[in-house]
């Protein structure tokens, strides 16, 4: 499965902080990042739907 994303200009606070949390988890990509985020954030979102 190949998905692609691409970054609007309205989007590069985003990006930068992507790229701060890539560098301060040492992950060695960007899309890393952006997968481990994503897990995380689903993860939370689950526990939070789990409480209601």
């Amino acid at each position: 499965m190949s998905k692609q994303a691409t970054f609007a200009e309205k989007d590069s606070e985003l990006i930068k902080k992507i790229e701060t949390y890539q560098r301060t988890q040492q992950l060695p990509s960007f899309i890393e990042a952006v997968r481990s985020l994503c897990k995380k954030g689903l993860q939370i979102n689950e526990l939070i739907n789990q409480k209601r």
